[in-house]
């Protein structure tokens, strides 16, 4: 019996414990979305922003085509831990 707590207990740490490359990936495409968008308030739109910007949107569906369902919770879990990646 304690074998099993154990190791469920070692699962669980791992589990929670673990950073996910490809959500970290997701992040850092919100991110630059947001930016360039951002950025276009404040310019003229010219075709090569606008297939920027469709490049930009595309590389983020991309990314993030795995979390679109994903718990609120869950997310700010995995963005917690990307960002104390980020910090190291």
């Amino acid at each position: 019996m304690r074998k099993i707590v154990f190791s469920v207990a070692i699962a669980l740490l791992f589990a929670c414990d673990s950073k996910d490359p490809q959500f970290c990936s997701c992040m850092l495409a919100g991110e630059e979305l947001n930016d360039f968008s951002s950025k276009l308030f404040q310019q003229e739109m010219t075709k090569d922003k606008a297939a920027k910007l469709m490049e930009l949107k595309q590389a983020k569906k991309k990314a993030c085509a795995d979390y679109q369902t994903m718990d609120g919770q869950e997310m700010l879990k995995r963005k917690a831990a990307c960002n104390e990646k980020n910090k190291n």
